[in-house]
């Protein structure tokens, strides 16, 4: 008798979790209150990179003014540019994935149940949709219903008069300026897509720096570029108090200094949401992070496993796609563990950012002594090429047998490289291992070649 197993969410981590569960003969049903796909496809990765992308045009199209003929004239600036138009490309290409996901379920008879869930026993779910209630009965359930954004003090007070990174997608009109709260990848992507379609742009973060443990040399390239670029960052201020007054927001910060704007995106982190699932009909204990789980995805009730943002592990989507194959593969009798060293960090800015494993402060934090070894793109011949000079590839080693222990790229396709680095984390490779390697000329990624001879 197969295994029937109730999975709540449809994002990243969920719908993975389904696949897996009925390639391995299981019977899986998902729950989903909202829109397929979760929030990775509908209010997250995608719709950010499909913005991202527009914005990324516009950067690459001022690069050719330097090229026209002595007398053009390019009349085109980002005023130019329909904002609704924008907007209905990214409905678009969600449009087209959330379609060709649906059809995939569809394809492979798993169940979509549409409707909230709540527990009403031990192995038993309350769903409620729009039929009514129906009760459900499973051997294990999936908690994989992600999170929402978060609102710190004093912004809460107003968080119905600010945005987040779910609305902001579906803004009536593009503000002329824009604050938006918190320095991490949030904040930094969309802080590069308004920066670079004509709004004025600031960043207010509490922390002294952006991106919050990465490698201060990467921090340096990316604040300078954006800097260059006319956006302004507020680090080390806290904000007291808020004010909306005729559609203009104010932020009065802790030192007396007000920063105005007609928008303030709220992009400070996302908390978990889990009241009214029943979770304490399971004694299964939960807060803003999320629930715990062991390194196999289960919770403290055993037939409870947890996947993705939910758990507070790591709030990436690829992450929350493993972790969802990890339960699932572990439900139906594996043992297998969630290995967060050698997740890839992104961030889709321009410049790009990839890391991966440990950093130099990170692995002497860990007692290990360590080298690194870094080649700039300004010495790289298809970066010059191309005009792509800005960053770096680092390279991190343990300094006892030059086992590479991490890396950090800033600059050209980062997010795409990066894996190369994960891999090689993953296997414990040497330094003349990747050596080895006969890396393609005219490349970007000759970058980490030239890094490992330094």
């Amino acid at each position: 008798m197969s295994k029937k197993v109730i999975i709540i969410g449809s994002g990243p981590a969920g719908y993975p979790a389904a696949l897996r569960l009925k390639e391995l003969g299981a019977e899986p049903a998902i729950v989903e209150s909202w829109d397929f796909g979760g929030t990775c496809l509908n209010r997250g990765c995608i719709p950010s990179k499909a913005f991202l992308d527009t914005g990324h045009r516009v950067h690459a199209f001022e690069g050719l003014r330097e090229l026209l003929k002595a007398g053009s004239e390019v009349n085109f600036s980002p005023d130019m540019l329909d904002w609704d138009k924008i907007k209905a490309r990214r409905a678009e290409v969600i449009a087209k994935l959330r379609t060709s996901l649906e059809k995939l379920f569809q394809a492979k008879k798993i169940e979509v149940i549409r409707g909230r869930a709540s527990f009403s026993g031990p192995n038993e779910m309350a769903i409620t949709g729009p039929h009514g209630e129906i009760k459900r009965q499973f051997d294990y359930a999936i908690l994989a219903a992600g999170t929402r954004p978060a609102f710190p003090p004093p912004f809460k007070d107003f968080a119905g008069q600010l945005t987040d990174s779910d609305r902001i997608f579906d803004l009536p009109a593009r503000p002329k300026s824009l604050l938006i709260v918190g320095a991490g990848v949030i904040g930094l992507e969309f802080a590069c897509f308004f920066n670079s379609i004509g709004v004025q742009v600031s960043v207010l973060e509490i922390l002294p720096d952006l991106l919050a443990g990465e490698d201060p040399q990467v921090t340096r390239v990316v604040r300078s570029s954006f800097e260059k670029r006319g956006i302004k960052f507020h680090f080390g201020k806290k904000a007291s108090r808020i004010t909306v007054t005729g559609g203009r927001k104010t932020v009065e910060l802790e030192d007396g200094t007000n920063l105005e704007a007609d928008e303030i995106l709220v992009g400070a982190g996302r908390a978990a949401d889990l009241a009214g699932m029943g979770l304490e009909t399971l004694g299964l204990p939960w807060d803003r992070k999320g629930v715990k789980v062991n390194e196999f995805m289960q919770t403290t009730t055993p037939q409870i496993y947890a996947a993705g943002d939910i758990n507070g592990i790591s709030l990436l989507a690829h992450s929350a796609s493993r972790q969802g194959e990890i339960a699932a593969e572990n439900i139906m009798g594996a043992k297998h563990t969630f290995d967060a060293d050698i997740v890839p960090k992104c961030v889709y800015s321009w410049p790009e950012v990839g890391t991966v494993g440990l950093n130099k402060s990170q692995a002497e934090a860990k007692g290990l002594t360590v080298k690194t070894s870094r080649a700039f793109y300004a010495g790289i011949g298809k970066a010059v090429a191309c005009d792509e000079t800005e960053g770096f590839a680092q390279l991190v080693f343990n300094a006892a047998d030059e086992t590479v222990l991490g890396a950090q790229l800033v600059g050209g396709p980062a997010t795409e490289l990066i894996h190369v680095i994960a891999l090689a984390v993953k296997l414990k490779l040497k330094r003349a291992d990747l050596k080895s390697i006969i890396y393609a000329h005219p490349t970007m990624a000759e970058a980490i070649h030239e890094a490992l001879y330094k």
